[in-house]
């Protein structure tokens, strides 16, 4: 959600750069909410398939994550078996975040 942030006031600083005149007529109440809907959807759909890549696992150490943070990770890596999928999905989440 952070990088769909950064992204949409880094357009926004290159139309009031770019285009200071027409900036309110280039970045209306409609295409503003469709950025949003777009960050939003985005962080939804990389996010979504975290908890069911987590559930089909048999998890049999203890329930005790070392962190304070719910990090998907760190409740894979308690799992018995391969967690190969998830670890290729994540990675394919930090590529395309990039």
């Amino acid at each position: 959600m952070e990088s769909g942030i950064f992204a949409a006031m880094a357009l926004d600083r290159y139309v009031a750069i770019c285009h200071p005149l027409r900036h309110s007529t280039i970045l209306t109440n409609p295409i503003v909410a469709k950025i949003g809907l777009a960050m939003v959807l985005r962080c939804g759909m990389l996010a979504l398939p975290y908890p069911f890549l987590a559930r089909q696992w048999p998890y049999c150490r203890t329930n005790i994550i070392p962190q304070q943070l719910c990090l998907h990770m760190a409740v894979v890596n308690l799992a018995c078996a391969d967690i190969r999928i998830s670890s290729y999905y994540g990675l394919f989440v930090q590529f395309s975040v990039m």
